[in-house]
């Protein structure tokens, strides 16, 4: 190569290794910038969440988190013991009034590999019986009625309706049991007159869990307040707690959230998907056709506790209890009360100190005879301190 070329050859050099740090250097700034940006964005989000907390009680604090998907390093070994116990749902796990974890274990729907979260809808089955209660126990502060009032005062054709009284059959003192499940979709009237009609009597003031206790006080309701039961909790409770997850079957079937319920071995839990007819929720009227998410759950038994829909001296009459036996839709302990429900399928449990410090609220879409989701949450609740 003769000198000229040579020169030629290494001018070429030099102007492409300048245009090749040239755009190293472009793209090294660009990207400086953009996480310089990023930080920026984390910090201003950061900062806001601040400005949001600032002149906010503890309580509204923990209230604004409820929604929000949240693992916590005290929360990390709580998961392990849900995914250890083969749960599949959503949990809400609360440690001296501040979030551990809120977050689902396994699929809502596991076609579209949609997971649980702290939004996925339940049912909640038999935690609704505290709900009834204290619809009742509204209308006896308001002077409507009375606990102590019979049940034949408020609904005709029950052979012990005028020895039995509201407190009896909040307590499941009654002595009443249904002889069969309900056949068909009724109105509200008729699953009344249908109950009354299918009654047993059994020994009064012995305890004896039956659910048609609480049907015939969803119809009490509706005699003293003049309208639909499910209008009257709505107004009433639900309403008032700005509950947005919240709400009576059949609408959560349609709604996007919904958790599908499944059962299956515990080697292959979502092998088949189980539907619900019309008769399973339109029989559990006052007792078992309200379905929530674990927030607002939580949301509504701390208004309930707190006054928020119910004078505190007229819950303290309603749960006259701390020994642990069933009453008014609870088992009220010294220290704290757990509640329990079971539907289509479906399972909820939670265990709540009396201060709400410290809460365990499960909901499980997995039907597994293996799994008592009552003891879990329990044993959970222990280990919070």
């Amino acid at each position: 190569m003769s000198g000229k070329h040579r020169y030629i050859w290494l001018g070429v050099m030099l102007i492409l290794c300048a245009v090749s740090i040239g755009a190293g250097t472009y793209l090294w700034q660009q990207n400086s910038r953009s996480a310089v940006n990023t930080k920026s964005k984390s910090a201003k989000t950061v900062t806001k969440a601040v400005r949001q907390d600032r002149g906010k009680s503890k309580e509204e604090i923990l209230a604004m988190t409820l929604d929000r998907a949240a693992t916590t390093t005290e929360g990390q070994p709580l998961e392990q013991e849900l995914t250890n116990d083969k749960f599949i749902g959503s949990a809400l796990i609360i440690k001296h009034g501040k979030v551990v974890f809120n977050n689902g274990v396994g699929d809502a729907d596991t076609t579209t590999h949609r997971r649980n979260g702290p939004t996925t809808l339940f049912q909640i089955g038999s935690i609704q019986k505290a709900v009834t209660a204290v619809a009742l126990a509204q209308l006896a502060a308001s002077g409507k009625l009375s606990l102590d009032d019979p049940v034949g005062k408020y609904l005709t054709g029950i052979k012990t309706g005028d020895q039995v009284t509201l407190r009896m059959m909040v307590a499941m003192r009654s002595g009443f049991s249904l002889r069969k499940y309900q056949p068909t979709v009724m109105d509200d009237a008729n699953i009344i007159q249908w109950s009354i009609a299918n009654l047993t009597y059994l020994p009064q003031d012995n305890y004896a869990y039956q659910a048609v206790n609480y049907v015939l006080l969803a119809g009490v309701i509706e005699k003293v307040a003049g309208r639909s039961y499910e209008q009257q909790v709505k107004n009433n409770i639900f309403d008032r707690l700005n509950l947005k997850h919240t709400g009576f079957l059949p609408a959560m079937l349609t709604d996007p959230e919904r958790a599908i319920t499944y059962t299956g071995p515990a080697a292959n839990p979502y092998q088949t998907a189980i539907g619900e007819p019309a008769v399973w929720y339109n029989r559990e009227l006052g007792t078992g056709n309200v379905y929530t998410s674990t927030g607002d759950l939580y949301r509504l038994l701390r208004g309930i506790d707190t006054g928020k829909v119910l004078p505190l001296s007229t819950l303290k009459t309603l749960r006259n209890r701390n020994d642990g036996v069933y009453n008014a839709g609870i088992y009220n302990h010294a220290d704290f009360y757990s509640t329990n429900g079971v539907v289509a399928g479906q399972m909820a449990s939670t265990a709540i100190s009396h201060d709400g410090q410290n809460a365990v609220i499960l909901l499980s879409n997995y039907n597994s005879h293996a799994l008592n989701l009552h003891d879990l949450a329990v044993h959970l609740f222990s280990e919070l301190g």
